[in-house]
């Protein structure tokens, strides 16, 4: 019976160990997925920033314009 015992011992001791892994699985899925949101953020904010470059420069390329003809 030492032996059964000895396998269950080992058993129960593999699934907490296994337990505690998809644990630190779980929470460095959440980092990442903050992470990903994060660069979404800055992202969306880059575009923002490009778009508003690109039309004040179309309105120099306007006013240039203007003062050419």
């Amino acid at each position: 019976m030492a032996y059964i015992e000895d396998r269950v011992s080992t058993v129960e001791t593999d699934i907490r160990e296994i337990r505690e892994d998809i644990g630190v699985i779980k929470a460095g899925q959440t980092n990442l997925e903050r992470s990903f949101a994060l660069m979404r953020d800055d992202v969306a904010e880059l575009k923002a920033g490009q778009i508003e470059i690109r039309n004040l420069l179309a309105r120099i390329v306007a006013k240039l314009d203007g003062v050419a003809q």
